[in-house]
């Protein structure tokens, strides 16, 4: 296994964490408006913040980060899967923002939500690498792994209190720490991962057909980030347009 800093373009990982909270903070920043004064949820919104959320914190920091790791061999994406791991982290986001906002005085409720999304963020990692077509070999390491998992939850979980149940400008703490738990886990998962040669032969013709390379996936995230920055734009400049005061504003 390949040490970390010779592994990594230590650049594109710390531009993989700002996309990561960049997307959080636009995603949180539309949360505000999915519960109404009578707790009631706004599935319009909900689904907006899901779609940020899993779009850009998740699944575009992942590929960021993908494309920050040096393979010293050739790799694309299988698209049946990179498809799969891009919606399941926008539904099991909207699970979590459901559960936060719905019953938002539980305490079981939040602990809840927070796993849901933990859990989000490992599957599409784990998910993603699955997607990778390569002629190595991938192995991991089953501690790391189940570290990877931990830190992601743990780290969800608090921004999602931080964001539900603080008020004023302490809640911008929370994309930074939701940015800590998708990086977190990306880059513990990729230090639990090890590629071994595979076997010798020569790889089929069509081993890369109905794939996408890795300049495709990081056009892709890219892609997500802007469409990202374009909603968080938008809300900004049309926020009193809207005429919604979100429930959890500072008095």
């Amino acid at each position: 296994m390949q040490h970390f800093i010779n592994s990594h373009d230590l650049s594109l990982v710390s531009l993989s964490y700002l996309v990561s909270i960049l997307g959080a903070f636009v995603a949180l920043y539309v949360a505000d408006y999915i519960a109404d004064e009578k707790g009631s949820i706004r599935f319009g919104w909900l689904t907006l913040a899901s779609v940020v959320f899993g779009g850009c914190a998740i699944w575009a920091m992942h590929f960021t980060g993908m494309l920050a790791f040096k393979m010293d061999f050739a790799a694309s994406y299988d698209v049946s899967a990179t498809l799969l791991s891009l919606a399941l982290p926008v539904l099991l986001a909207g699970i979590g923002f459901y559960v936060a906002y719905k019953w938002q005085d539980s305490i079981a409720a939040w602990l809840s939500a927070g796993i849901v999304f933990g859990l989000g963020v490992a599957a599409m990692h784990y998910l993603g690498m699955q997607a990778l077509r390569t002629e190595a070999m991938m192995h991991h390491d089953s501690i790391l792994v189940a570290v990877s998992i931990g830190i992601a939850v743990v780290a969800a979980t608090a921004a999602l209190r931080i964001v539900v149940h603080w008020r004023g400008m302490l809640r911008l703490v929370s994309p930074f720490i939701m940015g800590l738990a998708v990086c977190g886990m990306h880059y513990t998962g990729m230090a639990a991962m090890e590629f071994m040669p595979a076997a010798e032969g020569v790889v089929e013709v069509d081993y890369f057909e109905g794939a996408w390379s890795p300049t495709f996936m990081g056009f892709a995230a890219g892609l997500a980030v802007f469409l990202t920055l374009l909603v968080g734009s938008a809300l900004v400049m049309f926020r009193k347009a809207l005429d919604l005061e979100p429930e959890f504003a500072a008095s």
